[in-house]
């Protein structure tokens, strides 16, 4: 018996020898990872990890991690969308422009007798595309009518107006500004 244990106690300094090589003495053990719900032990403690900020928080009479809440930031951004000359008086066209956090949305322009309108180019009902049909703007899924105008609902079954972007109109050229949600 005294050998048997001599020889585990002798394959355990040897292990912990090797790990202690590879680790370069570091510890092996690591900190335990922080998720949100997960238990957390003082109450109004904070950490990061990986660029997320949690604090621990009383929900339902225990404490676990819950993410910080973070600033919303508002980013905006005007393009040149079109050039002056090619949106005659009373006329539409529908353009894509690029959108604050990437990607593209459309936008319908107007030239109206006050300027230039632009509105989302997405029905409020269902979200599918509107364009110019006769003197509306008509949703060619269900319907739905607006003013090109004042981006205003005429017939349903949308009845809230297109959102508004604001145009201007500078140097022979177009503009929109694009705010993200």
């Amino acid at each position: 018996m005294a050998s048997e244990s001599s020889r585990r106690t002798f394959i355990s300094a040897t292990v912990a020898s090797f790990a202690w090589l590879i680790t370069g003495g570091r510890a092996l053990a690591t900190t335990p990872e922080i998720s949100a719900g997960a238990p957390c032990k003082v109450k109004g403690k904070e950490r990061t990890v990986d660029g997320v900020t949690f604090v621990c928080r009383n929900a339902k009479g225990k404490l676990v991690w819950r993410r910080k809440p973070g600033e919303a930031t508002t980013k905006v951004i005007t393009v040149r969308v079109l050039e002056s000359a090619e949106l005659e008086l009373g006329k539409t066209k529908v353009v894509n422009a690029p959108a604050p956090n990437g990607g593209t949305t459309g936008v319908v322009l107007t030239r109206t007798g006050a300027g230039i309108a632009a509105f989302r180019v997405n029905c409020t009902h269902a979200g599918f595309p509107v364009a110019r049909v006769g003197a509306v703007l008509e949703c060619e899924l269900h319907g739905s009518q607006f003013n090109p105008e004042t981006g205003a609902a005429v017939t349903g079954p949308a009845t809230r107006a297109l959102g508004r972007y604001e145009a201007s109109e500078s140097n022979g050229g177009i503009y929109v500004t694009i705010t993200s949600a």
